[in-house]
């Protein structure tokens, strides 16, 4: 009996990059449309069954290009394979889109979360210490929520898929 390793590398790598731009694509359709201000369950719903529709399917597709055959362990790898890449090409839209094309919404956001007391804390150095604080905060609180539920998806779709090789054949 031969065996064949499939890569977990090439799943991870193409999902990951259509989950990512599919990030993307919705995101900036949501920015055109000026709906990433008013919050809607329609929206959570979409962004949810994103994450569980891709990272399922390229947990399947592993298990159907290796014979049917997936451990815990492989579902786990490549389902947050693919939600950390899925998560950091949506970072680096985040910010590209925050920083480049729109630092006025940056601008507006920050100035938001807490108005200033005095025109002192308004200089340039004080902003700038605000505006980074609040992208690292903001990447990191989307990096995390990506992350687990991506786990979260892997694991119970690798449990649920899971089929092990019989080891007297």
């Amino acid at each position: 009996m031969v065996e064949t390793t499939i890569s977990a590398k090439r799943h991870i790598l193409i999902y990951g990059l259509l989950l990512g731009a599919i990030w993307v694509l919705y995101a900036a359709f949501r920015n055109l449309n000026d709906s990433d201000i008013t919050p809607n369950w329609i929206n959570y719903v979409f962004e949810l069954s994103l994450h569980i529709g891709f990272t399922t399917f390229g947990i399947y597709k592993f298990k159907s290009n290796n014979d049917g055959f997936l451990t815990l362990r492989q579902a786990l790898k490549v389902g947050f394979g693919i939600a950390l890449l899925g998560a950091f090409l949506f970072m680096i839209w985040d910010i590209f889109f925050l920083k480049v094309i729109s630092p006025e919404n940056l601008h507006e956001i920050i100035s938001s979360l807490k108005p200033s007391v005095n025109a002192e804390t308004n200089e340039k150095s004080g902003f700038l210490s605000k505006e980074s604080s609040y992208l690292i905060n903001r990447l990191m609180s989307g990096l995390i929520f990506h992350l687990v539920i991506g786990l979260l998806v892997s694991l119970l779709g690798g449990a649920i898929m899971q089929k092990n090789p019989d080891p007297f054949d």
